[in-house]
């Protein structure tokens, strides 16, 4: 049983962030829309979460070079070097922060 999850008057569940699946301490890929991704207990939560099946997995905690590597590898072939999608990325990130 939940700690701060509970049923309204209506016999509706209602979710506690901090419990629920889609929240920051849930296993599901798919986060919660709502942006409250809280790993503990602050008194948000709603009524189409859906409580933690099984144990709290900690995601695995990947450098920051490494997550821009795996970046490359997902444009498939877009760039003929990893130099190449460097600079891209640099000048696409100066475009963002001075548009």
């Amino acid at each position: 049983m939940s700690e701060h999850s509970f049923n309204d008057s209506d016999g509706r569940r209602w979710t506690a962030c901090s419990e629920c699946n889609r929240g920051g301490n849930g296993n599901d890929k798919d986060k919660c829309s709502c942006g409250f991704r809280c790993r503990e207990w602050n008194g948000l939560g709603c009524f189409v979460g859906t409580a933690i099946v099984g144990p709290i997995k900690t995601p695995e905690k990947v450098s920051r070079s490494k997550r821009r590597y795996q970046r490359y590898i997902e444009a498939d072939g877009c760039f003929e070097s990893f130099r190449d999608f460097l600079m891209y990325e640099t000048h696409e990130h100066r475009d963002r922060q001075y548009a």
